[in-house]
């Protein structure tokens, strides 16, 4: 048998035996089974650093940690916490007329501070002057009838009680250690309606002379740039320990953030005296006074000039001159007059107060014991 014969009638057999698609299937099989094991067994292929390891899980998103607040923030936030409790709001009312009958008007709404347990509160004396019937509206919305303790219209303070005990208060600072630029806390009821509302802000200036509308005599006051509105009278002014250092009374609306604060060392004397006497006990010295600088026309001058001596008072007892310049009143420098009714307030009727003056250039120390002068005058 021809051996050429019998190859060529092999491959027509095998041709006649297995169709064409049989050949593909076997074909595509073959690629997919490799593509499997290369899929499968190929090292590194979950690796992303394609050093052959297979992770036991895919690794995790990198978490974030949330920004942490700042430290002064922290500190407002828990001077808030504590003093807020111990803001309250006033509201006034007077006698009106409705349908006929008589009934009490809410004449106004602002602000004032708990300072002690038992119930007393400061605030300022234009927020209550007048009023028939005063409401106290407390952090947790308990309302209070407050009775009038004292009030003092030079300095524009007042004192209110309420009859209620172990409520939240706040501490006293000492103003005497504020410095310009410290951060405070303007705490009240700006219009009326938008409670225990607190803003930021900073010691601006110290010591700025300001008169009350309805007091004949200037004293010192804070300057602030934490916002000041109406409703916010008798709010406290606050520092980083959480001690009132202030209490807010006026802003000057002519210009942007101007605020004006009694400082708390007036506060404490004239509340003290409201608790213990109803009024306020002031020295009387006999004297009349103006800035020098007005006396002059120089705004350089410093010092309190004396336009008049009251006859028989004790300035003239102790040998006081109308032309006298206050300079001093014991240790504390005295450049305005509101410096010296600063001064004054320390002292009480019948103390020995020393005033530094000067007399035709000459410096000189005089030593007045004063009288007591009717707070209306």
């Amino acid at each position: 048998m021809d051996f050429k014969n019998n190859r060529r009638s092999s491959f027509h057999y095998y041709r006649r035996t297995a169709p064409a698609w049989t050949l593909f299937v076997i074909g595509f099989c073959g690629v997919l089974a490799g593509a499997l094991l290369t899929y499968f067994l190929l090292p590194g292929r979950d690796d992303p650093s394609g050093r052959g390891e297979l992770p036991l899980k895919p690794p995790a998103a990198e978490e974030k940690p949330l920004p942490q607040p700042h430290k002064d923030d922290l500190a407002i936030v828990e001077v808030v916490g504590r003093a807020m409790p111990a803001v309250v709001a006033i509201n006034s009312y007077v006698p009106g007329s409705y349908l006929g009958r008589n009934v009490l008007v809410q004449s106004g709404s602002a602000s004032g501070a708990i300072i002690s347990e038992d119930g007393y509160i400061i605030t300022n004396q234009h927020v209550i002057d007048g009023a028939a019937q005063i409401a106290v509206v407390t952090s947790d919305s308990q309302s209070f009838e407050a009775a009038v303790v004292g009030e003092d219209r030079l300095t524009d303070l007042a004192l209110l009680k309420i009859d209620e005990k172990n409520l939240p208060s706040v501490p006293l600072g000492d103003s005497g250690e504020l410095q310009a630029g410290e951060t405070v806390l303007a705490a009240g009821n700006p219009l009326g309606y938008l409670k225990h509302t607190v803003t930021r802000g900073i010691v601006s200036a110290l010591e700025r002379e300001v008169q009350a509308p309805q007091s004949q005599y200037a004293y010192t006051y804070i300057q602030t740039d934490a916002g000041i509105n109406p409703g916010n009278s008798g709010g406290p002014l606050i520092n980083l320990r959480g001690e009132v250092i202030g209490i807010n009374s006026a802003k000057i609306s002519s210009a942007e953030g101007i605020g004006l604060a009694i400082p708390i060392n007036t506060v404490k004397r004239v509340a003290d005296d409201l608790k213990k006497e109803g009024r306020v006990r002031r020295p009387l010295v006999g004297i009349h006074v103006q800035n020098l600088s007005a006396y002059t026309g120089d705004s350089t001058d410093l010092g309190v000039h004396i336009g008049k001596v009251t006859k028989g008072g004790p300035a003239a007892a102790a040998g006081l001159k109308a032309g006298d310049v206050i300079t001093a009143v014991g240790r504390k420098e005295v450049r305005y007059s509101a410096q010296l009714f600063d001064a004054l307030l320390n002292f009480y009727p019948g103390d020995k107060i020393e005033l530094t003056i000067l007399r035709e250039g000459r410096s000189k120390t005089v030593t007045v014991v004063p009288g007591e002068a009717d707070t209306e005058q």
